[in-house]
């Protein structure tokens, strides 16, 4: 606000011979319904020279002067486009123009009269625009304007050498072409309430200006410094109501106006009805004329019928002397012109498809680990906020595509957007069987979002980092994938060592077969392994079983995953035991064998209850879990009494279970 304020004080003080009522337009000054793509007002009220278009919009316009005679005429014709958010504007304006005759006679010596004739002609020949969206709620703009100016007047001169005198018409033509360039801004601060800050005759320049004497009828101006041509409007627009706006526009020369209008939907269209009143320096009353306005919009076209009537007396003959001392100061509102109604029609244009939804912001919930594919199927990589740009209801149907990850776009479930509403959508993805990334990467992610089969409506990238194939996002709940992955190999494994143990489980007790089954697989899984932490790195990494033992070691995450691989490939439950990290203490996984034996026949493998835990199995029967620490690299009666020894005293003496700082979770 205070930088917007000393702009308005710093042109007032650049102020002196100024145009009265430059800003008028004939459309008044109503601002239309937020939903309505097109203008809907003209270079003169819309300092931004934004506009919602879509693509293409094409105007035509035509004007009904009412003086003696009425008289209909094209007023404009306009082409405007918008790419991004970039807007270029183009008119032709043969209605912009105002030609005033005024006559005289003088006696001749014979008493006969002739008449002498001075015609006036202003015009705008055509303007453009280019504006520029710099925010949501800034807007920017220039335009530049053509105008031409002819005077022509006849006076009195007599043959020199003659008697009597004769008396003859001699016609003076002076003409002058000039344009006029000048900068507006638009500022929104809040929904209803948004100020614009435009100037007039910033900046004036035209073909050998300065060397033209001034004419008595030129367009009010001082031509010889520019600073007292330039004047400030501030507009300010305000909604108190939904339905109800308030709109006014001041000059540094102390005209204004002032509009009230109100808009409502019927028949699927959007109706404007408004009215401005004009106070002008140079006119008299005070209130000088009053604009009506009515308009009818829907998304392809808008119908705006408007017009001036003035509030004195029209019709009455103007000298030539009255023009000279008053003078005029703006070609369509001045002294000397009449009452007229405007038609306007407003056509959208758009080569393009039409464009229903708009990604507002995509937030990145997760890095991508491809081995955790599976969670991104069912729980979000992504989440994005969208809005419905139209004034129906539409399934909108999201899709995300990372080039490294996926073979095609994966579309996510669809939501259902009520009329300019907006909501929050969910991207999931599926990673690539054949994914075999060997370093982390960051790739971009294309967020699309679509309500149809075919163009998307906006697409928006951001980044992500992608791992590789090993690495692993910290939840033990996830290490279960890591685990399924090698199933084929783990299952060779487990029947190759159990094959060669045929021998010593061909005499064991049923019950008793699972146990000693874990035993053996244990033994010969640990006789060559070695315990070789992670590399220090900014992520966590994950063996899987097969490279687990082909290399002979890992840590308790690569020994945990591989065993229980081995087991769960050959009909065993396992579980992870997740010691969570407290005090001093760092994280630490190990793991659960059921052994199947029902608690009644915990005796046959121990008669230290602290070694074993009851548990449920997947039907809800209890049944005999042992604790292993996989880590153990000697034998499993060691591995067995470490990890049961660890289970008891963190999860059950120190109340790890019930306090959540241990936590036991089924590999399957």
């Amino acid at each position: 606000m205070r930088i917007i304020y000393t702009i308005l004080i710093f042109m007032m003080s650049l102020t002196t011979i100024t145009y009265s009522q430059i800003s008028y337009d004939v459309y008044g000054n109503f601002i239309p319904s937020d939903r309505i793509n097109f203008r809907l007002n003209s270079l003169e009220s819309n300092p931004g020279n934004y506009a919602l278009t879509k693509d293409w919009e094409f105007a035509i316009s035509f004007n009904t002067v009412f003086a003696r005679q009425y008289s209909t005429n094209l007023f404009f014709v306009s082409l405007g486009k918008r790419i991004k958010d970039h807007y270029l504007y183009a008119r032709y304006t043969p209605g912009i123009s105002k030609e005033f005759k005024f006559t005289a006679s003088k006696s001749n010596i014979d008493d006969s009269l002739t008449v002498f004739e001075t015609d006036l002609i202003y015009k705008e020949k055509f303007g453009f625009g280019y504006s520029y969206n710099i925010s949501p709620v800034l807007t920017a703009g220039i335009s530049f304007r053509f105008f031409q100016q002819e005077f022509s007047e006849e006076f009195p001169s007599f043959i020199a050498g003659t008697e009597p005198q004769v008396l003859i018409k001699e016609k003076e033509i002076v003409s002058k072409d000039f344009w006029q360039a000048d900068f507006g801004i638009s500022y929104s601060i809040m929904k209803n309430l948004s100020l614009n800050l435009s100037t007039n005759n910033f900046i004036i320049f035209g073909r050998n200006y300065q060397n033209v004497e001034e004419s008595d009828f030129e367009i009010k101006k001082d031509v010889f410094d520019l600073r007292k041509q330039r004047t400030g409007v501030l507009g300010i627009n305000f909604s108190p109501f939904e339905a109800l706006a308030l709109n006014s526009k001041i000059e540094t020369n102390g005209s204004f106006s002032a509009d009230l209008s109100t808009h409502f939907k019927f028949m699927e269209k959007e109706f404007t009805v408004g009215v401005t009143a004009l106070h002008d320096r140079y006119q008299q009353p005070f209130i000088a004329g009053i604009v009506p306005v009515v308009n009818v919009a829907n998304q392809f076209y808008s119908v705006t019928l408007s017009g001036i009537k003035y509030l004195s007396n029209r019709l009455t003959p103007r000298s030539v002397a009255e023009f000279k001392e008053k003078k005029i100061s703006n070609i369509v509102n001045n002294y000397f012109v009449n009452d007229e109604v405007f038609l306007t029609v407003n056509f959208a244009l758009s080569f393009q498809p039409e464009k229903y939804v708009k990604i507002l912001d995509v937030e990145i919930l997760t890095e991508i680990y491809p081995t955790l594919a599976d969670v991104y199927v069912t729980k979000p990589f992504a989440r994005g906020k969208i809005v419905n740009l139209s004034d129906k209801k539409i399934t909108v149907k999201p899709f995300s595509f990372i080039s490294e990850v996926n073979k095609e776009e994966v579309q996510s479930p669809a939501v259902e957007l009520i009329p300019h509403d907006t909501a929050e959508v969910n991207f999931y993805t599926i990673v690539d069987e054949k994914f075999n990334l060997k370093r982390r990467k960051i790739e971009s992610v294309d967020f699309i979002v679509k309500t149809g089969n075919g163009e998307p409506d906006d697409i928006i990238q951001k980044p992500i980092l992608i791992n590789d194939k090993n690495s692993w996002d910290g939840n033990v709940k996830n290490l279960k994938f890591f685990v399924e992955r090698d199933y084929d190999f783990a299952n060779q494994y487990a029947k190759a060592v159990l094959k060669n143990a045929y021998d010593s489980l061909v005499n064991v007790k049923p019950p008793l077969k699972n146990f000693y089954k874990v035993k053996i697989l244990f033994d010969n899984f640990v006789k060559n392994m070695q315990y070789v932490a992670d590399r220090r790195a900014s992520v966590e990494n994950v063996q899987f079983p097969s490279e687990t033992i082909e290399l002979k070691g890992g840590d308790c995450d690569d020994l945990s995953v591989s065993f229980a691989a081995v087991l769960e490939s050959i009909g065993i439950q396992t579980a992870f035991v997740d010691y969570k990290p407290e005090g001093n203490n760092i994280g630490h996984v190990n793991l659960l064998v059921n052994t199947k034996l029902k608690p009644e026949q915990a005796g046959l493998i121990t008669s230290n209850d602290k070694k074993i835990f009851i548990r449920k199995n997947t039907d809800g029967k209890d049944e005999v879990w042992i604790p292993l620490e996989t880590t153990s690299l000697t034998n499993f009666e060691t591995a067995w009494e470490i990890g049961a020894e660890k289970f008891y005293k963190t999860a059950i003496e120190n109340f790890g279970l019930a306090k959540g700082t241990v936590e036991i979770i089924d590999v399957f």
